[in-house]
């Protein structure tokens, strides 16, 4: 048998504002500018949501055989090597040392753990952690190359310094590259092979990540995709850790979505999802509120539920283009629902892992009566296509909207609601009669000013009849998705596509 040979998989990650510093390391310590200084009898403790190892997860997923710690150390240090779960931690070793130190270990050595950890104690004054890796030795290996893709409309100042994150990712692993659908056409085109900027029509996420996906598809370039917001912030060590483990993923995983979980970019230690499911009426996140600083809610935020209708949003889901190919592409929403109807039509179980997320604003503050409307589309949707939802769920979804808007006084997102069953109720063929822009346009100048009493009765009538043709309806939307959008013809001629057609 060979000799298995060692690859780096991600740094131990230094805290860059002091409101996320708890994610990387907890204790008494210094940051001066990166540099990280600890004074005598003081620890600093590594077991954090960034920067410990989830070993039990990279076993599951990977064929790991192998895990080397190096540490960069200026002056003398107790190192502190343990092993944690839900239940607490036990010491696997501990080193009196100074200087670079480099150990490895059998995974078979941690099989009681879910989490490595590492704490340093400084022995005497103004030591000093210079950073340090982790590294893994494999049983196999896979040539992977990653297409991350934004979709983006005239949100420069979110964008741009996550271009400048990236730029920092493609110049260290070329086997990155990123590209942006711009929806709003305010950005210059270019075309590199580490960026790529394409204009599209303002066909919304749903278009914008389409375009992308056809885009990447088509080059014929990555194994990879990963679907990435434009408004958020980014760990870079996420990606150096979703490489690592598509690179060495075990043969029955290689057709799963991974999933960054999503933290709240107010509260940067609190998550607000890590995956959700479709419990028949609404979406249910998994870990919503676990504060990450938490050892204990750490552990437990690697135990997602494998629930009926599982999916991943597309603030940042890795998707294989083998799979793309397999069962084709998403649906015309605009915004919302598109992504979850992806993931179940995949049908396997998402993959996670602590440390990989982004930081994003709630999507609350972004919903006006016209985004309303296309949520409403797009969710209410989904009762065409997760199993266990149907006549009775719809209509119980439609009446609970009803009544939480009626709770918030917020008469508008009601009468916007008879619009969106409107929709509903003439299937996709009505749903792209009209181009997703103009759609858009047309919304924001209609008056929300018809009586609620009329609008009401309007979407009695309007559930009602969605309700009677249910199973017709169903069975257009569901012919509609395995027809039209198993290949690209229909969504090269919505998006108005020219270069890739015959």
């Amino acid at each position: 048998m060979n000799e298995l040979k060692f690859e780096k998989l991600y740094n131990l990650t230094i805290p860059t504002t002091e409101t996320k510093s708890e994610l990387y390391f907890q204790g008494n310590y210094q940051n001066e500018e990166g540099k990280i200084f600890i004074d005598k009898g003081n620890s600093i403790d590594l077991g954090t949501y960034f920067n410990a190892f989830s070993i039990k997860k990279w076993i599951s997923y990977t064929t790991i055989r192998k895990l080397q710690i190096k540490l960069n150390l200026i002056g003398n240090f107790f190192v502190d090597l343990y092993g944690f779960d839900i239940f607490g931690e036990e010491e696997i070793l501990r080193l009196n040392c100074e200087g670079t130190i480099e150990r490895t270990f059998d995974v078979r050595d941690f099989d009681d753990f879910e989490q490595v950890g590492i704490r340093l104690t400084a022995l005497n004054d103004h030591c000093e952690f210079l950073g340090g890796e982790y590294f893994g030795a494999f049983e196999s290996e896979r040539e992977i190359k990653i297409g991350v893709t934004i979709c983006t409309f005239k949100r420069e100042k979110y964008l741009l310094p996550n271009l400048e994150k990236l730029k920092a990712l493609t110049d260290r692993n070329k086997n990155f590259s990123v590209m942006v659908i711009d929806n709003g056409q305010t950005l210059e085109e270019t075309l590199s092979d580490e960026l790529q900027i394409i204009h599209n029509r303002n066909f919304g996420g749903s278009g914008g990540f389409t375009r992308g996906i056809i885009e990447q598809v088509n080059q014929n370039k990555n194994t990879h995709i990963i679907l990435m917001d434009d408004d958020i912030i980014i760990e870079l060590s996420a990606f150096d850790r979703l490489y690592a483990i598509l690179r060495h993923m075990k043969s029955d995983l290689v057709e799963n979505f991974f999933a960054g979980a999503m933290l709240n970019v107010e509260s940067p230690t609190i998550q607000v999802e890590n995956t959700a499911y479709w419990n028949k009426i609404i979406s249910k996140p998994f870990g919503e509120g676990f504060d990450l600083s938490n050892k204990h809610l750490i552990c437990y935020n690697e135990h997602v539920p494998e629930n009926v209708n599982n999916y991943s949003g597309w603030w940042f889901c890795c998707i294989p283009v083998d799979i793309v190919k397999k069962i084709g592409y998403p649906l015309p929403n605009f915004i919302k629902g598109d992504d979850i109807e992806y993931s179940l039509r995949n049908g396997k179980n998402i993959l996670t892992l602590n440390g990989a997320a982004v930081w994003h604003e709630a999507f609350a503050k972004k919903l006006n009566p016209v985004m309303k409307f296309f949520s409403d589309r797009g969710m209410l949707l989904i009762n065409h296509f997760a199993e266990g939802s149907g006549k009775f769920t719809f209509v119980i979804a439609v009446v609970l909207r009803i009544l939480k808007r009626f709770i918030k006084f917020d008469l508008d997102s009601i009468r916007i609601l008879e619009f969106a069953l409107e929709d509903l109720n003439g299937g996709f063929e009505k749903i792209t009669s009209i181009r997703a822009d103009d759609k858009f346009a047309i919304l924001k100048s209609t008056p929300l000013n018809k009586n609620i009493l009329s609008t009401i009765i309007s979407i009695v009538k309007l559930t009602f009849k969605h309700f009677n043709d249910y199973e017709k309806l169903d069975r257009d939307y569901k012919k509609f998705r395995d027809e039209k959008l198993l290949d690209q013809k229909f969504w090269l001629g919505y998006l108005d596509i020219k270069h890739f057609e015959d």
